[in-house]
């Protein structure tokens, strides 16, 4: 007589799959905002890397030039601190205008011009990548006198034209050098704002995907920060030139743009 048994294969039941199903998909759930928190810390880390080195540079090549700031002003200026226009298609990639900027000699390195978190600019209905996510402030570094207060609401009578030395910063540790600017706003790295707080000329990062609505800086002393908006009108600004004076946001980032006589 055969003593082995044969032994059944018993597989799930309906119910047993869809309590497995049910649990993966809770577990998914629970874990799918950690991870997206995570991937906008670990963006938001390299982005503050970025501009902290990029801030680095500044500094040195304030050092090798007699306490002069490069400049920021773009037009005609082989002079200026990076070259390249994000919103032309022949420039928006093109690497070498960022290594003929006069940054680039103190770190060369293409990598850290770019947020991990920017999506690339829209040109003729076609999202581009950019090469350069950041923008200088306006106001620092030297520009031909002849071309005039910029923006139009940085007349002379109420605050200087532009920083042309390190020393003439007042409070370097409040002034911005260097911030991530919004894909929507995004051009010739000459970041313009309104010293008397009425007009986003130009836009910071300024969006969910950017670092959860925050944007990083550099400053003139070497330091580098967060900052978050808070004033709910910024949420609806989606383009350049929005007039919305009295927004706490945009008084925030013009005391620390330049300061008035």
């Amino acid at each position: 007589m055969n003593s082995r048994q044969t032994i059944g294969v018993r597989g799930f039941t309906l119910i047993e799959l869809l309590t497995v199903i049910a649990t993966i998909a809770i577990l998914a759930a629970l874990l799918l905002p950690i991870l997206g928190r995570a991937k906008i810390k670990a963006q938001r880390t390299t982005c503050l890397s970025n501009l902290r080195q990029l801030g680095f540079s500044w500094l040195m090549y304030r050092d090798e030039n007699n306490d002069y700031l490069t400049e920021s002003y773009p037009v005609n200026n082989p002079e200026v601190w990076v070259q390249g226009d994000m919103t032309k298609l022949d420039e928006a990639g093109n690497a070498d205008l960022i290594r003929k900027g006069k940054l680039y000699p103190y770190n060369q390195t293409v990598p850290i011009y770019h947020c991990p978190a920017d999506q690339g600019v829209t040109i003729n209905g076609q999202v581009v990548q950019t090469v350069r996510s950041y923008s200088m402030n306006c106001f620092m570094g030297a520009r031909d006198p002849n071309v005039g207060p910029i923006p139009s609401t940085a007349t002379p009578e109420n605050s200087i034209p532009f920083y042309s030395k390190y020393a003439e910063i007042p409070r370097p540790e409040q002034m911005w050098v260097l911030l991530e600017q919004d894909e929507r706003s995004i051009d010739d790295g000459f970041f313009v704002t309104d010293p008397a707080a009425g007009i986003w000329f130009d836009l910071p990062a300024m969006s969910d995907h950017r670092h959860n609505f925050s944007y990083s800086l550099s400053f003139a002393d070497g330091h580098s920060d967060i900052w978050r908006y808070r004033d709910s009108r910024t949420y609806q600004v989606s383009v350049n030139k929005t007039e919305q004076p009295g927004n706490a946001d945009l008084e925030h980032l013009a005391r620390a743009t330049v300061t008035a006589k």
